[in-house]
């Protein structure tokens, strides 16, 4: 099963960027991609996914906190 990609420009270099999650087995691979750098993909079990997940949530409200304009999607 694959997901939907997430599209968009990185902010630290302006270049296309692209994620790709897909579930292949009783594993989620997890894909960063840079138009001009290439790829790379990583396959977690759930546990680290659920790590991963929290860690980006810490980031997002850390992002928040420090008013960085940046508000969650509706």
């Amino acid at each position: 099963m694959t997901i939907d990609p997430i599209r968009f420009a990185d902010t630290a270099s302006g270049d296309e960027a692209c994620v790709l999650v897909r579930v292949v087995g009783d594993s989620i691979g997890l894909a960063l991609s840079l138009r001009t750098e290439g790829d790379i993909e990583v396959f977690l079990a759930a546990e680290e996914l659920d790590r991963v997940i929290g860690a980006l949530q810490q980031a997002c409200m850390a992002m928040r906190r420090e008013g960085n304009g940046w508000t969650s999607p509706s």
